[in-house]
């Protein structure tokens, strides 16, 4: 009897014992699988931290912001005696170091260059001697635009003897050409890793139209050439730049012809617009997307009349940030720098900053910031 009942016992023992350790082991595998489960997350969630991390660190790494300043002074018409001085490197010192400085410069070289072999001329027809683009490269200037009313006024051969000369100094040129290849050849420089296209047009010349066949000479104001050429031009830059010789001489402020034109070319796709020909300063404007300075007034001359004796430099700064394969191109902070020109010791005529010209020139750095609309710099 004690042994049956022994052996029930011990039953009955086995049993509890091997419900409690069936029971931990099943704690145990269950508190293993959240443990797991969490760690498991936590590794995952590391890894999307980590990604999002690189992914950004890489975006970061991929991204390359370029800038660049562009700009353009304004005419350049060697009246007598100007066209008669050996150099011009006295003329344009006191302005070099702000022309330098800007990464991408135009000049408007209204007299054209032909040199003297054609005999060299002042008003009412003009011929320049050929060291102007030397002197006015070494100042900084990257390309003259030569499309104005007096590029005929020595002919055809006056064109092509300062296209010849623009060459000879290595001196970039637009808006007149010796010939329809020339013409079709895009004007394109890369600055800092910026692309700049530009195209030069004039209402007209003094003396009329080209020779029959030889439209290519000058680029006359045409709205659905330019148009044209801008379409032409843009995919293949980052900025799209037009100089025009336009509006009515010595009226400072813009006609409405202008400011219809300015619209339908900033509708084209230009960029940015710089004007010449009116021999004073104009305003700019932001005409849709297009930045407008609707005339640069006089950088070097001999005029007498009222504003003509004081002009300046316009310049924008062009900012290009490139994310992989995606760019984003802004033109913005526009300024101008005021100019005047005024008779050194020896009679000759120079370009100074405006502030040094008030014992001459009645308007000043205030007046010029006021009418024009952007601050100097």
């Amino acid at each position: 009897m004690k042994t049956k009942w022994l052996i029930a016992i011990m039953c009955m023992t086995w049993v509890v014992c091997g419900y409690l350790l069936w029971d931990h082991w099943t704690e145990r595998n269950q508190s293993l699988s959240v443990t797991m489960v969490k760690d498991e997350t936590e590794v995952n969630n590391r890894d999307e931290s980590n990604n999002v991390e690189e992914n950004v660190e890489q975006q970061v790494e991929n991204t390359v912001v370029n800038t660049a300043t562009i700009g353009m002074i304004g005419d350049v018409l060697l009246h007598y005696p100007i066209y008669t001085y050996p150099s011009f490197d006295f003329a344009f010192a006191a302005v070099k170091e702000k022309t330098k400085g800007i990464d991408f410069l135009l000049a408007n070289q209204e007299s054209m260059p032909a040199g003297a072999e054609l005999g060299l001329s002042t008003y009412p027809i003009f011929n320049s001697p050929k060291h102007i683009i030397h002197d006015l490269q070494q100042i900084g200037v990257d390309m003259i635009s030569m499309a104005n009313n007096h590029t005929l006024d020595k002919g055809e051969i006056g064109v092509l003897k300062s296209i010849e000369h623009a060459r000879e100094y290595k001196m970039k040129y637009v808006g007149a050409y010796d010939s329809f290849e020339d013409q079709e050849t895009e004007r394109i420089v890369e600055v800092n890793g910026i692309r700049i296209g530009v195209i030069a047009y004039t209402y007209g010349t003094n003396i009329g139209s080209a020779p029959p066949g030889k439209d290519y000479l000058v680029n006359i104001i045409d709205r659905q050439k330019i148009a044209d050429d801008i379409l032409k031009i843009k995919p293949s830059v980052d900025v799209t730049i037009v100089s025009l010789h336009w509006g009515p001489e010595y009226v400072i402020q813009a006609s409405k012809e202008q400011e219809e034109l300015a619209e339908y070319i900033s509708v084209a796709g230009a960029d940015v617009i710089f004007g010449h020909h009116t021999h004073v300063l104009q305003r700019y404007s932001e005409v849709g997307n297009a930045k407008v300075f609707y005339s640069l007034g006089n950088f070097y001359s001999a005029q007498p009349y009222e504003y003509t004796n004081f002009g300046g430099i316009a310049r924008l700064t062009v900012t290009k940030e490139k994310i992989g394969g995606n760019s984003t191109v802004t033109i913005e902070d526009p300024r101008f720098y005021p100019t005047a020109v005024i008779k050194d010791e020896q009679n000759r005529f120079k370009v100074v900053p405006l502030e040094n010209a008030g014992h001459v020139i009645r308007y000043n750095d205030a007046w010029v910031e006021n009418h024009v609309g952007v601050p100097k710099w």
